[in-house]
């Protein structure tokens, strides 16, 4: 009988995607084990309320019910697969727990009869009827530990069922559930009767060319002189003005100030600069007019206190600046970060610029040859349909060779204006990621509907929504999620 209740437990058990909480699981002896303590430990909260792993609870009883289910799946019980089942436990509590919260403030409570309706298959003899032999050999305890286990479970399925819908129908009516309308499945469902083909190029904005950062480096030049630069900072302007009168009276070294004061936001352990290029030194500064302040000091000599981002600070010249080369590899590589850091709207600019040439002469000579002339490639993707999200209820984008596309499903500019265009037509440059890139709308394929699919597409929706709410549940403000912390520092630690 034994083994019968356990049989019992799991099919009981709503496996992976759905609240694993059937309580035919965790002892108290694994709880020791496991925890090293008897009364269980919080692994985080839900609502306010302690989510523990403890005999009987609902995370206990996961816990233990996906540990089954790996081991009946083959899988190796590593440290790595049981940090995923702590987690796949912790977001089925959560679950648990709100869709309890949900269905109590309903006012629902199952029934005696609905439970009997469950237990009933359990005493069912060879020839499926009810055998009292059967149902009399389970203990009173065992018995009514499986009925709050089976109202457990329809608390669950009725917030379940509401909420996404259930098998129950009257002719081709549903129960339960959100309700769909039969016009936006036939939408959904012909999606991939009208699908979009395009040649395409794209200007990658990593190929920013050395002349264009050579030119700019030039012209802005005195923004990569180096300084040799060390600093005091503090909160309060009145205590940066106390330790400037302590250092010009040589009551105490600067380093003695560094190390007893100062907040090392922009410096190292001994109180030194370490981002000193001019245009850094300058970013650090409340107001960039106090450069020139710094601009004019000596070696060995001191700054008043200066308004810095993060507080008042006192700047101390260690030597002499270090005028910057364009020529130099240390300069160009510094200039060339900061502009693809400080100046995407410069680079974005230039391929813009490139992008309308390319244009224009695609509108004369030919995308073909115009991508030829200009030195880029042109890149056929093959038909897809209007699919934003590349949902699985439609075809989605190829773009295996255009890595440009690889995001495009979500890029609102790039739908509009693809599924806007007549065959032939050329784009405007549009921004794709980190490329500029331009299409020419080469066929309109037109494909008959398979059947009728809108009751398969009314399904996938249903498990969208589940999707969706999962992700919102688990994310909500409520949640506070300790796993990772726990498992590697109290469990693992063990």
């Amino acid at each position: 009988m034994k083994n019968k209740m356990l049989w019992i437990g799991s099919v009981i058990i709503l496996i992976l995607s759905v609240i694993c909480f059937v309580v035919f699981g965790v002892g108290t002896e694994l709880i020791r084990v496991v925890t090293g303590e008897g009364n269980g430990i919080s692994f985080g909260k839900y609502d306010g309320k302690e989510i523990v792993l403890a005999p009987g609870t609902d995370f206990a009883n996961a816990v233990q019910n996906y540990t089954n289910y790996y081991q009946n799946q083959g899988a190796e019980l590593d440290q790595s697969a049981y940090f995923y089942i702590y987690n796949y436990a912790f977001n089925a509590a959560v679950q648990s727990a709100a869709y309890k919260d949900a269905v109590k403030k309903s006012g629902y409570k199952p029934s005696g009869k609905a439970i009997s309706r469950v237990m009933l298959p359990y005493f069912l003899n060879s020839d499926g009827k009810y055998d009292p032999k059967l149902y009399n050999q389970v203990s009173s305890a065992d018995k009514e530990s499986l009925k709050s286990d089976i109202s457990k479970q329809l608390t669950w399925q009725r917030f379940n069922d509401d909420a996404f819908g259930a098998s129950d129908k009257l002719g081709t009516y549903t129960f339960y559930g959100l309700k769909s309308s039969k016009n936006e499945s036939a939408f959904l469902a012909s999606l991939n009767e009208e699908k979009r083909a395009f040649d395409a190029v794209s200007f990658d904005k990593n190929d920013y060319p050395e002349s264009e950062i050579k030119a700019y480096g030039t012209e802005n030049i005195s923004l990569f002189d180096t300084y040799a630069l060390s600093m005091i900072t503090v909160k309060e302007e009145a205590q940066a003005k106390k330790i400037l009168s302590q250092l010009t009276n040589n009551e105490i070294t600067f380093e003695d100030a560094v190390s007893e004061y100062s907040e090392k936001y922009y410096t190292d352990g001994d109180g030194k600069v370490k981002e000193s290029f001019a245009y850094q030194v300058k970013e650090n500064l409340a107001d960039e007019a106090d450069f020139a302040k710094l601009d004019v000091l000596v070696a060995d000599a001191l700054s008043e206190v200066i308004k810095t981002n993060t507080g008042y600070s006192i700047y101390k010249c260690t030597g002499a600046k270090t005028s910057a080369n364009i020529e130099d590899t240390a300069t160009f590589d510094a200039v060339k970060n900061y502009i693809t850091t400080n100046k995407q709207s410069m680079i974005e600019d230039y391929f813009m610029e490139k992008a309308k040439a390319f244009i224009a002469s695609a509108k004369l000579d030919g995308f073909s040859k115009a991508a030829a002339n200009a030195g880029v490639e042109k890149i056929s993707i093959p038909a897809f349909p209007l699919n934003y999200g590349d949902v699985s209820i439609a075809d989605k984008i190829d773009a295996s060779n255009a890595k440009a596309f690889a995001n495009a499903s979500t890029n609102e500019s790039f739908l509009e204006k693809a599924f806007s265009m007549q065959v032939n037509d050329i784009s405007d440059p549009v921004v794709l990621g980190n490329y500029i890139s331009v299409f020419q709308l080469t066929d309109i394929q037109k494909v008959p509907a398979e059947g009728d699919k809108t009751e398969s597409i009314a399904t996938e929706v249903a498990s969208y929504d589940q999707s969706e709410a999962q992700t919102a549940l688990l994310t909500n403000k409520k949640v506070e999620n300790n796993v990772a912390d726990v498992y590697f520092n109290k469990i693992m630690a063990r």
